[in-house]
């Protein structure tokens, strides 16, 4: 019996809730590795020109698994689905356009601030009823986005908040799929994330090409301002690469969320904050600063805090 099919009968003996842990921690071990893989071509293109071209590749991957399985793609909802991929693409954009001057990590926390906006959305769309608990969360996470972010208000530059927004939209993607699209493929609905994200890039690249925008005063901004223009074909490499990460580090997160209670699982995602720093610190030498682990921990401890409770109100 080989190393492999040893590990994989030992695996199938463990508990649902454990083996679902372990799928999770290791789809956001490879998302960490992934996101990482980013900075290696994020200088060769803009933000629209990246999501179209990975976009086509993601998308062609996930088709042709779903064509081997004979997985149905269709929405059953394609209004809401299109409602929750425009949210996702926006989170998503806000996230990538962060690690043009973040580290993933940091940009990372940003996006993983969302639970604390589903708290604020819910209490104030759909009436939910919170306690103190949550309340106190939700200081205890905008503290430490104050410190990871440590914006300056005397110079504000919209850069500084595109992390916040990134949670912000992925709040309303969680949203969406919850109360519009619980009934979907997951499949399917990262078909349909990969293209409207696609669609967008391709739409807003092509119009920056036609139009290009140019001043002293976007300079910084250049990685949202550029359109389409040529890549090399190691671009195109490490894109297929990181698409492919992707894809299996998303197969992964089907299979355990398939299993168990998303509630319960939606803990071990904060798994990918550590896993990016390790993979930063593996690749490109980057080390987090005392203020950044600080603002990292206060942000997964108030998302955490926030998961469990409104799990056991709901239980």
């Amino acid at each position: 019996m080989t190393f492999l099919a040893r590990l994989h009968n030992h695996i199938t003996l463990l508990p649902d809730s454990l083996r679902a842990g372990l799928l999770v921690l290791s789809g956001v071990f490879l998302l960490g590795l992934s996101d990482n893989l980013v900075l290696i071509v994020n200088d060769q293109s803009g933000i629209w020109q990246f999501h179209a071209i990975r976009s086509i590749v993601t998308a062609i991957i996930v088709i042709s698994f779903a064509k081997i399985i004979g997985h149905d793609l269709r929405p059953k909802k394609p209004l809401f689905v299109l409602m929750r991929s425009v949210f996702l693409s926006g989170a998503m954009v806000c996230y990538f356009g962060g690690l043009s001057f973040l580290s993933v990590a940091e940009a990372g926390a940003g996006l993983f601030s969302s639970p604390i906006f589903v708290l604020i959305f819910s209490v104030f769309i759909f009436r939910l009823k919170i306690g103190i608990f949550r309340v106190l969360a939700v200081a205890l996470g905008s503290i430490g986005v104050y410190i990871l972010l440590q914006p300056d208000f005397s110079q504000f530059r919209l850069l500084q908040i595109i992390p916040l927004f990134a949670g912000m939209f992925y709040a309303m993607a969680s949203l969406s799929t919850r109360h519009f699209c619980k009934d979907e493929s997951p499949l399917g609905l990262t078909l349909g994330y990969l293209s409207a994200i696609g669609i967008i890039g391709a739409i807003i690249a092509t119009f920056l090409w036609l139009f290009p925008v140019s001043g002293s005063n976007i300079s910084d901004m250049s990685y949202f301002t550029t359109g389409w223009q040529p890549v090399s074909l190691a671009f195109l490499g490490w894109i297929i690469i990181q698409s492919i990460l992707t894809v299996v580090a998303l197969a992964f997160l089907t299979m355990a969320y398939q299993q168990v209670d998303a509630s319960f699982l939606a803990v071990y995602e904060y798994g990918f904050l550590i896993f990016a720093a390790f993979w930063g610190w593996v690749l490109w030498s980057t080390v987090l600063g005392l203020s950044e682990i600080t603002g990292i921990i206060l942000i997964m401890a108030a998302g955490i805090i926030i998961i469990v409770r409104t799990q056991r109100t709901i239980s």
